[in-house]
């Protein structure tokens, strides 16, 4: 929170009182709020909203997929490909 939510005065990080109207700032709420912000970047609900606000849709869609595909560990990657592989060569023997 970067302003007093009563009188809207732009803050220090370090006060824990606003200095115009003397409420004090609840660590709670900002905590809360950050929880929000790094949930909402953090889940598929969040990355679906990013594509869609981005004004191009395709080099969204392609950043989230390489910072999803960047998170990965690497037994992660091999079993991605080992499903992939087995799924090909299913559709491969059906045609």
């Amino acid at each position: 929170m970067k302003q007093c939510p009563a009188c809207g005065h732009e803050r220090n990080n370090t006060d824990i009182r606003c200095p115009e109207c003397g409420r004090f700032y609840s660590k709670v709420l900002e905590l809360i709020e950050e929880e929000a912000l790094n949930e909402e970047k953090s889940t598929f609900r969040g990355r679906c909203k990013r594509i869609l606000n981005s004004g191009n849709i395709n080099q969204a869609m392609r950043a989230e997929l390489a910072s999803t595909i960047a998170g990965l560990s690497k037994k992660a990657v091999f079993a991605l490909f080992v499903i992939f592989v087995f799924v090909f060569a299913l559709v491969i023997t059906v045609l």
